[in-house]
């Protein structure tokens, strides 16, 4: 059904219909998407997601610690296809799929959130000038990011990397 999703343009949305996943809020059952978009927050602009090797690794990764803190249910993609599937899929009843592992991962944040992190961005400037002179050709940049609540750190791909 995921190779249909990720070959069959025509029937690519019918068949999104009937994926079943793990997430950070269905415990041991699996659930469709349908059924994600239904508990969706009110200001939840898009259906999270991350993919990895088994549900414990995604669900203990640093990338979702501030998308669950937030409150957002994240879905666990952990069958090898769904990296393919996903890339044809982007969106499912007008929600856009988005990974919490790529850059760009924009939260609702509230006026003093923002504030804050602007003030940060500004204090620690030079260390992320001087990590990136440290790293070199390693990285293609250090920023400071607000995706991660307890982990000191955490390594991005780009939004299309």
């Amino acid at each position: 059904m995921k190779l249909g999703i990720h070959e069959d343009s025509t029937n690519r949305k019918k068949l999104s219909e009937f994926l079943r996943y793990y997430t950070s809020a269905s415990g041991e059952e699996m659930v469709s998407l349908k059924d994600y978009v239904s508990r969706m927050k009110e200001n939840q602009p898009s259906i999270y997601y991350i993919t990895g090797e088994s549900k414990e690794a995604v669900a203990n990764s640093a990338f979702v610690e501030r998308v669950m803190k937030r409150g957002y249910e994240v879905i666990y993609m952990v069958d090898p296809i769904d990296e393919y599937c996903i890339q044809q899929l982007k969106e499912f009843d007008g929600k856009k799929l988005v990974s919490v592992t790529k850059e760009g991962l924009e939260l609702p944040e509230s006026e003093e959130d923002k504030k804050k992190f602007e003030e940060d961005k500004l204090k620690f400037e030079k260390l992320c000038k001087v990590m990136k002179d440290v790293l070199d050709k390693k990285v293609q940049k250090v920023a400071v990011s607000n995706r991660l609540v307890t982990s000191p750190c955490c390594i991005v791909t780009g939004e299309y990397g």
